[in-house]
């Protein structure tokens, strides 16, 4: 049971930190702010290395539930779509971080390739709110991972 625990508590860092990152990013470009737009790159990073433990935690869990007899049928759908927007969201935010550390110019978003790195974000963002949708109903809809 322990196991259903952990991936809780290592999910909300990486989440916090690609939505910050995203925040900085877009405030930066508004306000023409190059510490606050440093301070994104430094989120991208820490999001993305922070979301390997969500990952291995993820992967534990989803086999636990797999495995077990009580899991209503239901579920798998359910937790491939938590997966895969998982997953992608790591790539995503492996792209955004080396789309942004090749940008050299000073300042950043006068590149063109800033676009992309703003386009890298905003998909991160969409991925989170579909892992997180599907994780919720996942716990509340389908009472996964609840403590009994």
């Amino acid at each position: 049971m322990i196991d259903f625990l952990l991936h809780p508590a290592t999910v909300h860092v990486p989440i916090g930190a690609v939505v910050a990152a995203f925040v900085f990013a877009m405030w930066a470009r508004y306000k023409q702010h190059v510490q606050l737009e440093q301070s994104s790159l430094y989120l991208v990073i820490f999001g993305w290395i922070s979301m390997v433990p969500s990952l291995i935690t993820g992967t534990i869990d989803a086999v636990g539930h797999l495995n077990n007899p009580a899991t209503p049928a239901e579920a798998l759908n359910w937790i491939n779509l938590h997966a895969f927007s998982a997953i992608a969201l790591f790539i995503v935010v492996w792209r955004a971080w080396q789309i942004r550390r090749k940008i050299t110019a000073t300042p950043v978003w006068s590149d063109d390739t800033y676009r992309n790195y703003a386009i890298m974000l905003t998909l991160a963002i969409v991925l989170v709110a579909i892992s997180g949708w599907s994780g919720g109903h996942m716990v509340y809809e389908l009472q996964l991972g609840r403590a009994s």
